[in-house]
């Protein structure tokens, strides 16, 4: 078997297809179609818990206290780990005549700000999430504990070109509606109630001139004089629950 540190990396993760998912919470998320290779269990908690559950669906690798603390990502571990093989999806697989909304995010480098917006977007209802090339991976262990199991129930897109993500959007006659701090529209004057896909930016740089140029508007949130702009999280989460808001007036 791979090397478990050899999984910390995004080198190992694609180079091996494989991912580690960490606490029992987290493990519990993991979907059936999601094979499990195994898992990897500390001896103090091999000795103080039942596994039972988990050796119905793979077998455990119980090693030292010392050598689970090195592999861990959290501080605190519990004391299990899940080592999975990655699904891939691509755009063929979200963008179907049923699809709803997708939420795209354009070089999105913050683990935290990746998890939460695919843990809203899977709340709000979204048929899919799109990140470009330059993103964090998906399956980092600070993404999938900042989306609390989300990253792995919702289909994602990892590593698309944007100008190719967007045209396929076009194709499909799907609005792209821009987060920008210097948008001239207001997201409740947006038809959010039919299909469409909201992208996001940059934390540090928004979106690239060319993903801006080809969104059909570009939205702002209202502030006040004194504030510049919100985190990329927030701003997302916001126009997503926009879309649902609308989508209950409309019922």
């Amino acid at each position: 078997m791979p090397s478990l540190k050899h999984l910390t990396t995004k080198k190992g993760r694609d180079e091996t297809g494989l991912f580690m998912v960490e606490s029992e919470k987290c493990i519990a998320e993991i979907p059936p179609d999601y094979l499990i290779h195994y898992y990897v269990v500390s001896r103090r908690y091999a000795d103080t818990h039942d596994l039972s559950r988990y050796k119905e669906r793979a077998r455990c690798e119980i090693i030292r206290d010392s050598l689970f603390v090195r592999l861990a990502a959290t501080v605190t571990p519990q004391g299990i780990i899940a080592v999975c093989e990655q699904i891939t999806w691509s755009l063929d697989d979200i963008l179907k005549p049923e699809t709803g909304f997708i939420l795209m995010g354009e070089s999105l480098s913050d683990p935290g700000n990746i998890g939460t917006l695919v843990r809203t977007a899977a709340a709000a209802g979204a048929s899919g999430v799109i990140l470009t090339s330059g993103s964090c991976d998906i399956f980092s262990p600070k993404v999938l504990r900042a989306a609390a199991g989300a990253a792995l129930r919702l289909p994602i897109v990892a590593g698309a070109d944007t100008e190719e993500a967007l045209s396929a959007l076009k194709k499909q006659s799907i609005p792209i509606y821009a987060a920008h701090p210097r948008g001239n529209a207001l997201p409740y004057s947006i038809n959010m109630r039919e299909k469409f896909c909201l992208l996001v930016g940059n934390e540090a740089h928004g979106l690239s001139e060319k993903a801006a140029s080809m969104a059909d508007a570009l939205i702002r949130l209202p502030m006040t004089a004194d504030t510049e702009s919100l985190n990329a999280s927030v701003a997302g989460s916001i126009l997503l629950y926009e879309a649902v808001r609308q989508r209950i007036d409309k019922v």
